[in-house]
């Protein structure tokens, strides 16, 4: 760190404990301090960082909160290995258009797949429950209720595909990225485009029509993913 950036550092510490443990979770994201590292001691740490030892211990409890370091009792602290806890921590360190990009090349690579074995293992149940998903979904709902519909959708299709595994990422997927897809639901059209996605994914699952289940999923990804990326002065408002 240069000079002129410690010193600025400093300044903005001082009044706001919650800035110096954001700055170690940064060292971390950036692997100044990779996963399995010790941190320096706390009297070395916090005479080079120029505050006191109470606001470092302050930080580090913090960051152990969020279990990203563990600590012990006359020892130095150790960042911890990465888990979704802490993945996530840091995943919501990045801007957010590095947020939606993220999204939207984890949903690239699942989401098709996902689409292309329900339509091969759905039975005459599965469609019904897909079906009563769709017709629940209205464009008009508050942002919120139609981001509900659909994760349940999404999450209804990788179950259908009988595999534990799809279900598991699918369900860990949508906890962990539901501020990025809001972004899909926030107007009328975007959300009407949601909805006609789904009602052609649900036709091609009826059809148990794997090509054509799997293209319908990323037409729908197309128009999601459309909706998410928006102009760099609203992004940043958010």
């Amino acid at each position: 760190m240069s000079g002129d950036e410690l010193a600025e550092f400093r300044r903005r510490s001082r009044p706001l404990g919650s800035e110096l443990a954001a700055h170690l979770e940064q060292q971390i994201l950036n692997d100044i301090y990779p996963p399995g590292s010790v941190l320096p001691a706390e009297r070395e740490m916090a005479a080079s960082l120029g505050v006191s030892r109470t606001s470092l211990r302050d930080a580090l409890q913090e960051l152990e909160g969020k279990h990203l370091i563990e600590r012990h009792h006359g020892k130095s602290s150790r960042v911890l290995p990465l888990n979704m806890e802490s993945l996530a921590v840091q995943e919501r360190l990045h801007p957010l258009e590095d947020r939606i990009q993220h999204v939207i090349e984890v949903e690239d690579l699942i989401e098709p797949g996902v689409a292309r074995l329900a339509a091969l293992r759905a039975t005459a149940a599965d469609i019904l429950q897909l079906q009563s998903i769709l017709d629940r979904s209205n464009e008009h709902l508050a942002p919120e209720a139609s981001l509900d519909l659909d994760v349940d959708f999404h999450y209804t299709l990788a179950r259908v595909t009988r595999n534990n595994f799809m279900l598991g990422i699918s369900g860990l997927a949508s906890e962990r990225t539901r501020e990025t897809r809001l972004l899909a639901h926030m107007t009328v059209e975007s959300r009407a485009d949601c909805i006609a996605g789904h009602a052609a994914i649900v036709r091609s699952v009826a059809d148990q029509d794997g090509d054509a289940a799997e293209l319908a999923m990323r037409l729908h990804l197309e128009s999601v993913h459309r909706a998410m990326r928006l102009p760099a002065g609203r992004v940043e408002s958010l």
